[in-house]
């Protein structure tokens, strides 16, 4: 916010000199008016928001400066008086540093942290109870090590996949690829993936694109969430070998939110807790 403050300061005294150049007693050129417009506009719309949410500033004066800049944008329509421009511009440059810029790098102004978009979302998503692949994920996005996060985002979806795989049993899981195995038309006709899983450990050695098919088979998702599923695992393919495609907090927000809408936060996909009686000897997450 200081550097935004010090910016803004320098733009209303360059634009102030500007406005005392005009030899006109009114203000008729475009370009002029236009840029009191947009630097009231600033004010009121993005840096008095941004001040009035910080703490040991009095609304006063920050009222007393938000009706000079209003006067500013009434200002910016045709052939308004020169001294009128002039008036307003020296009221805000005149104690401007002293209110505000002063003030914040004294630490008297104080502004609440703001959280990004990827940073809410962590928030939220980092009290989920997803076991270790997740705990890790999220680690390393709060890190800055997004390829790592991707990497370990698709262990706890594919994780995840495979754990419902097993609640609901494997002979449907293999019935299931057996039969869309055998269509000759519309969507599986060219699935050829039969399967024999008998155990998690077996599962875990089909590859985890096939494994995509069978579950859209089995009704857990939809062709749509199928594609954006492939768009993750593809993602997390280029996250974990060499290249230049980037990796960024936009890309690992899409993918993580991906991830838990169509896995984590899927009913279809939810994990059954065990009864007490089965719950002895039985998989934990």
């Amino acid at each position: 916010m200081l550097d935004t403050l010090k910016t803004f300061f320098e733009e209303i005294k360059k634009f102030r000199s500007e406005v005392k150049a005009v030899q006109s007693k009114t203000v008729g050129q475009k370009h002029i008016r236009e840029r009191a417009e947009t630097i009231g506009a600033e004010w009121c719309n993005d840096i008095c928001p941004r001040l009035n949410a910080s703490s040991g500033l009095q609304s006063e004066v920050l009222d007393r400066y938000t009706t000079q800049f209003s006067r500013l944008i009434a200002l910016s329509a045709p052939s308004n008086l020169r001294s009128s421009y002039v008036s307003v511009l020296d009221s805000v440059t005149r104690d401007f540093r002293k209110d505000f810029i002063l003030p914040v790098q004294q630490a008297k102004i104080v502004f609440p942290i703001a959280l990004s978009s990827f940073d809410a979302f962590l928030e939220r998503i980092a009290a989920s109870d997803e076991g270790e692949y997740f705990k890790e994920a999220v680690a390393c996005a709060r890190n800055g090590y997004f390829r790592a996060a991707t990497v370990m985002g698709w262990c706890t979806a594919i994780d995840r996949i495979h754990r419902r795989i097993e609640q609901i049993g494997f002979p449907v899981f293999n019935v299931t690829s057996a039969q869309m195995a055998s269509q000759t038309s519309g969507r599986f006709k060219r699935f050829n993936q039969t399967q024999n899983i008998n155990s998690l450990s077996e599962l875990r050695e089909v590859f985890d694109t096939i494994i995509l098919w069978i579950i859209e088979g089995m009704g857990l998702i939809d062709s749509n969430q199928h594609t954006r599923l492939r768009s993750c695992f593809d993602m997390r393919c280029q996250a974990a070998h060499p290249g230049e495609a980037p990796s960024t907090e936009f890309n690992l927000l899409s993918f993580f939110s991906d991830i838990d809408q169509i896995i984590l936060s899927n009913p279809k996909c939810a994990l059954q807790k065990p009864t007490a009686s089965t719950a002895e000897g039985q998989p934990h997450r």
